[in-house]
């Protein structure tokens, strides 16, 4: 999904938006920059309007992000951090990293080694985020601002438990890897981006190509797998659609766990007490994808000159106003129907590189939930551009002119987004991020170190602990397990 499509002629972007959590180290283990990848640091980062009139905007400089809060309500100016805090110290001392594999759910409750660190695992694993939310801060704003980083990209609303788990992993990371550079997304919670690559999101995959190329590795594109090869309960390499057999002892898997071990690999292959236990697993996807060409800059109705509103376009915005307006969204995909009022997450990207699109073009490309991948009434066939009117006619209160400036406009259903980028479900990360399916429980308990039951076969997506999106710790983390089997076996074998 992070390789560049070109959705309309000289239009070229990703399915996917921005780099926000991409791991800077792994940039450097790399050498991304080395090999062309260039990052446009934007400020803001966000931008968030309210339906009273007001907004966020995410600066860099945390004291104006303050002096925001403390206009929604003056307590919180401090109860908003406070909160940040508490979630911070609860990660500092549960001392769970992202970067290797996770302990299991019994060695996790043995670091709960007070009553307060108890208190704090029920609230974050089994309460709500609404009920963080609500229990520290006054206003609307800031509560909205807090719960949609527990439901954005899931099937889930703001009242559903363990929905502050996704809060975790930046304090996570914080605590196993302290930050070296004064851009780390890290150090910003709520507006904090790696940047935007110049070029788009595609240059991240462009400069990792330049830079496997440089080290000796061969990368072939366009070249489906049909088949996982194995032999004796060994993976020994890859059948591509074309019929070509590529051997190799280590098979790695970005793709969906399921869609490794179920399609991919050859039936019989998993052991009797796995098999059934993948079957089980639901994706419960509701991603939709819009993306439009406009013949000038979208501009939001709360800008109050053209500065602002170059600004507030130039960044990436959300579209969840409220804490109640989340939860409706979600009432109406659990019946099977697609939101009235959908959330909304999404970006300008040729007000950040013009040479994204044609002179005089801008192209608007939105993550959209929720789109029920299992409608209750009719297909996608017929509801998809049905209900990508109603996302511009919801982004139209928002965006003054939207409508009459639009020129071309592409919608991706879960269905589409399934059979295009092989997101089942429309999951956009293979399975949902809450408390059933984190640390030692994602994919399945037992194989959350990225080995599979198959010899030399490992998983290396945001199926696998710790999900998120593109981050690349994932790959991190099972690079750094084959390494050790490889070791292993090298010192086995003298």
């Amino acid at each position: 999904p992070a390789g560049t499509v070109e959705f309309f002629p000289g239009h070229r972007a990703s399915i996917t938006n921005s780099p926000g959590s991409l791991e800077l180290s792994i940039v450097a283990d790399m050498k991304l920059e080395e090999h062309g990848l260039r990052f446009i640091r934007t400020d803001p980062t966000l931008f968030t309007p309210f339906d009273d009139g007001s907004t966020f905007v995410g600066w860099r400089d945390q004291a104006r992000v303050v002096e925001q809060l403390r206009s929604y309500a003056p307590p919180d100016a401090t109860r908003f951090f406070e909160l940040l805090k508490y979630v911070d110290d609860f990660a500092a001392a549960i001392a769970v990293s992202p970067f290797a594999p996770p302990p299991t759910m019994r060695e996790l409750a043995t670091r709960l080694a007070t009553p307060e660190l108890e208190e704090a695992f029920g609230k974050i694993f089994m309460g709500s985020i609404r009920d963080l939310a609500e229990e520290y801060l006054v206003s609307e704003q800031a509560r909205a601002l807090i719960a949609i980083r527990g439901v954005v990209s899931i099937q889930a609303c703001p009242s559903m438990p363990g929905t502050p788990i996704p809060m975790l992993i930046r304090p996570l990371s914080l605590a196993a890897m302290k930050p070296t550079s004064p851009d780390d997304p890290r150090l910003v919670p709520l507006r904090g981006t790696t940047g935007f690559p110049k070029g788009g999101m595609g240059s991240i995959i462009d400069a990792m190509v330049r830079a496997i190329r440089a080290a000796g590795g061969e990368i072939r594109t366009q070249s489906g797998v049909r088949t996982i090869l194995i032999e004796n309960g060994q993976a020994i390499g890859v059948e591509l659609a074309d019929g070509r057999a590529i051997r190799a002892p280590i098979v790695v898997s970005n793709v969906n766990p399921k869609t490794t071990l179920l399609d991919l690999a050859p039936a019989g292959s998993l052991p009797a007490s796995i098999e059934p236990r993948l079957r089980r697993l639901t994706m419960k996807g509701s991603a939709f994808k819009m993306v439009l060409s406009l013949d000038r800059p979208p501009r939001f109705r709360h800008a109050r000159n053209d500065e602002e509103a170059r600004l507030y376009s130039s960044c990436q915005f959300r579209i969840a106003p409220s804490i109640d307006y989340m939860e409706r969204a979600y009432d109406d995909n659990k019946y099977g129907k697609p939101s009235s009022r959908p959330l909304m997450w999404g970006l300008c990207p040729t007000m950040i590189d013009p040479d994204m699109a044609p002179p005089g073009r801008h192209m608007l490309s939105v993550n959209i939930w929720h789109a029920p991948y299992h409608l209750a009434e009719g297909s996608w066939d017929t509801e998809r551009d049905r209900f990508g009117a109603r996302c511009i006619a919801v982004l139209e209160d928002y965006m003054s002119g939207l409508t009459d400036s639009i020129v071309e406009r592409r919608f991706f259903s879960p269905v589409d987004l399934e059979r295009e980028y092989g997101l089942v479900e429309g999951n956009i990360i293979q399975g949902d991020a809450l408390a059933g399916r984190m640390f030692s429980l994602r994919p399945l308990a037992g194989m959350s170190d990225y080995r599979t039951p198959i010899g030399g076969l490992y998983l290396c997506g945001t199926g696998t602990w710790p999900a998120g999106f593109v981050s690349g710790i994932p790959g991190h983390n099972a690079a750094h397990e084959v390494l050790k089997d490889v070791a292993r076996r090298g010192a086995a074998a003298q």
